[in-house]
């Protein structure tokens, strides 16, 4: 390894892993005050919430690797930029690619990772968190509704707008069916009581309240009232509980769809999601292109600069990536390379912005 190659790795690595941390903490606190109180109904000690934090981290690492590669190749390149360093080093003899080999390699080897984590090691984490969450939600003794906040109990999700922990009545009271049969279900009424039943659900009785039940029409439903009513909503265990999309490697995303039992709308949504894997874990080596040349550019005020490209970038490739998924979820023509199409479009763009820098 060369010394300038050193000196490269030394000022973009602090940088990279500084933007890994910030990025991870940012998901991780999006499932910590869930599994927090969780964690306080149930009065399992704390550290089961590190052991689900590890076993979402590949799942972190899948979101936040090309953003936080990104961000710190804009910030150390226009660094370089700034302080003159680029300008030496090419007046030295060394060349764009001297410079930039220790960052493609460095591109290279995030997206081969990436590959591992999307296509295996993430979906295996995920689907071990949420056997190890609905496990737990399953042995729930006590419930706390709070006022005015959404609690999710299974597929259920209730809303109160107030609520007391003594008596358990409740008032105000909105309760939605997420998944599984007759998802979208909703319930609403004034007054009612909640009472949980020890490691199996919670009994709400409800009073003067109304029903709408979905239909397959989007645009119609049907709606019974009651003066009372009781319902059931059970913790939903591991057993009956159906796997999600992002819980399934995609050697098992194959293998259900090659099994013939999917509907058409199924079988888009796993060829989607296989493509969207392999799709965002190319992300990094094509961001490369794109993003050298705009670094290399940065003189003045680098480090805002870069930091308000990196952003731009990541709203335009996620935006498209969206985009793309969105598509080959509509079309199976469109599915195997809809989410393909921010890296796609990076070809004409990085040519674009490469033109631009060395006509200067």
């Amino acid at each position: 390894m060369t010394i300038l190659t050193r000196y490269l790795l030394r000022s973009f690595l602090p940088s990279f892993g500084l933007c890994v941390g910030v990025f991870v903490f940012v998901m991780l606190m999006t499932f910590f005050l869930r599994l927090f109180n969780l964690a306080l109904m149930k009065g399992i000690p704390l550290y089961w919430i590190l052991q689900c934090f590890v076993s979402l981290f590949p799942y972190f690492l899948s979101l936040s690797l090309p953003m936080a590669f990104l961000v710190a190749l804009l910030l150390t390149l226009g660094q370089h930029s700034e302080s003159g360093e680029v300008m030496a080093l090419r007046a030295s003899g060394f060349s764009f690619k001297d410079i930039l080999q220790p960052f493609l390699g460095l591109a290279i080897g995030v997206s081969v990772l990436l590959f591992g984590i999307n296509h295996k090691w993430s979906p295996d984490g995920f689907h071990s968190f949420q056997r190890s969450y609905h496990r737990a939600l399953a042995e729930v003794t006590r419930l706390n509704i709070e006022p005015n906040a959404m609690t999710s109990i299974g597929y259920w999700t209730i809303f109160a707008k107030s609520a007391d922990e003594k008596t358990g009545r409740i008032g105000g009271v909105r309760v939605i069916k997420r998944q599984g049969q007759y998802s979208r279900m909703r319930i609403s009424a004034p007054t009612g009581r909640s009472s949980v039943e020890a490691g199996v659900g919670v009994n709400l009785v409800l009073e003067n309240g109304a029903m709408v039940w979905p239909s397959d029409d989007p645009h119609s439903h049907t709606v019974s009232s009651f003066k009372r009513a009781s319902f059931f909503l059970p913790f939903k265990g591991d057993v009956d509980r159906t796997a999600e999309l992002t819980e399934l490697s995609t050697p098992r995303l194959r293998e259900e769809i090659g099994r013939g039992h999917l509907t058409e709308q199924k079988i888009r949504e796993y060829t989607t999601e296989a493509a969207l894997r392999s799709a965002s874990a190319f992300a990094p080596f094509m961001l490369f292109w794109v993003a050298c040349p705009l670094g290399l550019k940065l003189e003045k005020r680098s480090r805002p600069i870069g930091f308000a490209l990196s952003l731009g970038l990541m709203f335009a490739f996620y935006g498209l990536l969206a985009l793309g998924v969105g598509l080959g979820r509509k079309d199976i023509l469109f599915a195997p390379w809809g989410p393909w199409l921010p890296n796609l479009l990076c070809v004409p763009a990085g040519v674009w912005t490469w033109w631009r820098l060395l006509r200067r």
